[in-house]
């Protein structure tokens, strides 16, 4: 199976927004004093509440940005 240049790009800013959710959940708990999410009953449900809510917009802005640089041309 072959990625297309736009398959590829897809999965590379799917990534990245998993990872700036998760990380920015960790860094947010450790500012606020509270225990990490994966510590709490229900914490796990509500990042994935939240990246359902929040995930698509971070997406968008990723593939706006990209295709405004130019990137993968």
């Amino acid at each position: 199976m072959t990625f297309t240049g736009r398959t590829q790009q897809f999965v590379v800013y799917f990534l990245w927004t998993i990872v700036f959710l998760v990380g920015s959940r960790i860094l947010f708990d450790l500012l606020a004093g509270r225990p990490q999410f994966w510590a709490t009953e229900g914490g796990v449900e509500t990042l994935l509440w939240n990246s359902l809510i929040g995930g698509p917009f971070i997406f968008f802005a990723l593939m706006v940005s990209a295709q405004r640089q130019g990137i993968g041309k």
